[in-house]
């Protein structure tokens, strides 16, 4: 067998997208190693998104799309593709570690409130 150079990548994605036609919108991920449902918000300064991080104070404490496909941007900046309209499945959306319902239930209204209802 010959090696072209090419590198291989798996994963599986979670089929976190429900019944409603979803708007996909390129992007850049920074940040960490995320698997597809992960939510998001965006950095307002670099305009990048990355995990949601409600107790952060620069942006990314609001829920702004949702990461389609999984994704290692741990070693630097991504690009990305993120639902910003649509249906999504909550059983199967990633959610920041020791995020409170409180918290997730104003990451989800701030999905609604762009478009993105969350099931």
């Amino acid at each position: 067998m010959q090696d072209f150079g090419m590198t291989t990548r798996t994963f599986e994605d979670k089929n976190f997208i429900g019944d409603h036609p979803p708007i996909m919108m390129p992007g850049t991920l920074s940040g960490g190693n995320h698997v597809s449902g992960t939510v998001v918000g965006i950095v307002t300064a670099t305009g990048k998104k990355v995990q949601l991080a409600p107790a952060a104070e620069d942006g990314s404490e609001k829920a702004a799309a949702i990461l389609y496909g999984d994704l290692d941007a741990s070693a630097g900046d991504e690009p990305a593709v993120f639902m910003e309209h649509g249906a999504a499945i909550e059983h199967y959306l990633t959610w920041p570690d020791g995020i409170t319902e409180n918290q997730k239930a104003t990451a989800i209204a701030e999905l609604k409130a762009l478009g993105i209802y969350v099931k």
